[in-house]
């Protein structure tokens, strides 16, 4: 990837191994950031589907054969808990960060149309309003160029990271968690059978009711052993990953910032005075007078 920098006075430079790329426009990341998010959503729906697919058949087992729930682990519990929390963050702050980045994006693309018309602007005599809003357009050209360089930055930096470790790191171990619960569920029915199969007195049923329940708590100890693997990663990749990129972004930001400065305190406008049409006529008498 080309390194680029905003320098202190606004403008932008980028290696040699960039020349040749073809630049990325407004409308493009628009549209592509369009197309990222329905994808989101359709795959949110998928998920939430699965969820509920899992959520429904505990509840049904529960309600139909009235299975007595077994005790959780207690550091599964609090694993979940992390992972619940580190949940309900990250998506909140995503989802946001997201609709900034689009709304700067549309902002962005206005900033444009506002800087040539007001760069276009035709100058007549006497005409201060022309001059100092043609001047602005000047200033607000070198602020866009400015801001659509940071938006570069504030998607590969903030809101890439964000959604890839909501997306992938922490779906995977939420694939994880309905993994485990629906294992969870068939131990349950399992202790059940097993009872159920002892109250029989039947010897066969009691072996095969013995030896399913075996295997599913065999299965069920290795997920629990999963989860709080999976969980202490999640933590670390957020605590070390993440925050890696949020302290590159927030510093790209003080760059931008001060870059936007520098072009503000570069291009100060000063506002010319407006003669009425009566005394412009009286000093250009009293000039004609004075050539006489």
């Amino acid at each position: 990837m080309a390194e680029e920098s905003i320098d202190e006075n606004g403008s932008s430079s980028s290696s040699s191994s960039s020349k040749g790329k073809k630049k990325k426009t407004k409308f493009g990341m628009m549209m592509s950031s369009v197309g990222r998010s329905a994808k989101q959503g359709m795959s949110r729906a998928g998920k939430q589907m699965a969820k509920g697919v899992v959520k429904t058949k505990q509840l049904a087992v529960e309600k139909i054969a009235k299975i007595p729930i077994s005790q959780e682990d207690p550091e599964v519990i609090s694993a979940l808990e992390r992972l619940k929390i580190t949940k309900n963050e990250i998506y909140a702050i995503s989802d946001i960060v997201r609709n900034l980045y689009e709304a700067r994006l549309n902002e962005a693309t206005f900033l444009i149309q506002l800087a040539d018309k007001l760069k276009d602007t035709k100058i007549t005599q006497n005409d201060p309003f022309g001059l100092y809003i043609q001047k602005m357009g000047i200033a607000m050209t070198s602020l866009e160029s400015i801001q659509s360089e940071h938006l570069k930055r504030m998607e590969e930096e903030l809101v890439l990271p964000l959604e890839k470790f909501r997306d992938i790191d922490i779906e995977q171990v939420q694939k994880l968690k309905l993994k485990y619960k629906n294992c969870k569920t068939q131990y349950d029915v399992a202790c059940h059978k097993l009872t159920k199969a002892q109250d029989s007195q039947d010897q066969n049923k009691i072996q095969q009711a013995q030896q399913k329940k075996d295997a599913v708590a065999a299965n069920l100890q290795q997920l629990r052993n999963d989860i709080k693997f999976q969980v202490n990663n999640l933590e670390q990749k957020k605590q070390v990953n993440l925050l890696g990129c949020m302290e590159q972004y927030w510093t790209s930001y003080a760059s931008f910032a001060q870059a936007q400065s520098n072009v503000l305190s570069k291009n100060t406008i000063q506002k010319e005075s407006y003669i009425q049409p009566q005394q412009q006529q009286q000093q250009q008498q009293q000039q004609q007078n004075n050539d006489d």
